[in-house]
């Protein structure tokens, strides 16, 4: 009987803004199916926490577009903190994609110090008497931070396309020969995917 080795090389990931936009576009999808449902008189977490995920990863898609920071960078310097994500979204220029007007800054450090702690995503007691009484008064929470995801999810799209695309391109070619290595798996994959987004790019 013979043995066989099967040696398993080192394999790398390309982690792109296309799928920070995939995942935000998704938690907003979740939301607006919940949107315009009939609401009880209790408070519901859940369209607070789905609108911050989608905002968190809009934000991170264009901060990748400016910065290209691996995933491991991102949770180490930005995690859930979508306050310090804004900030550093203006201060990179976002504002050529959105309107960082007042009451979006005013709502996003609002809500945000809620969001980064994961108030929204577990049963907490305390936010009983902190927390819910505040975003009850404040009814634009919701539709503020749905109308800034709408905004970035259309106008970061052709964007985001382009240059994960040069990006992808570069790391499937060859420098020496310049010859494009066969597309497989993952990357076949996502080639179906990149080509469904861009007819709605």
């Amino acid at each position: 009987m013979t043995d066989y080795v099967i040696k398993v090389e080192p394999a790398t990931i390309i982690m792109t803004g296309i799928e920070f936009r995939t995942y935000a576009n998704r938690y907003f999808d979740a939301e607006e199916a919940l949107h315009g449902r009939a609401r009880d008189e209790w408070f519901d977490p859940i369209p607070y926490h789905l609108l911050c995920q989608s905002l968190e990863l809009h934000l991170k898609s264009f901060i990748w577009l400016t910065d290209r920071l691996a995933r491991d960078r991102f949770r180490r310097k930005y995690g859930h903190d979508i306050i310090k994500l804004w900030r550093h979204a203006k201060d990179r220029g976002i504002t050529k994609y959105c309107t960082a007007t007042q009451l979006r800054n005013d709502t996003i450090n609002l809500v945000g110090p809620y969001y980064k702690d994961r108030k929204f995503g577990y049963l907490d007691l305390l936010m009983s008497w902190e927390g819910i009484p505040i975003l009850r008064a404040n009814k634009h929470v919701l539709p503020t931070v749905r109308r800034l995801c709408k905004q970035l999810q259309k106008s970061l799209n052709r964007p985001l396309l382009q240059a994960s695309w040069k990006l992808r391109g570069r790391r499937l070619t060859n420098p020496c020969s310049q010859t494009r290595y066969p597309r497989r798996g993952y990357f076949a994959a996502n080639d179906v995917h990149y080509a469904r987004l861009g007819k709605h790019a």
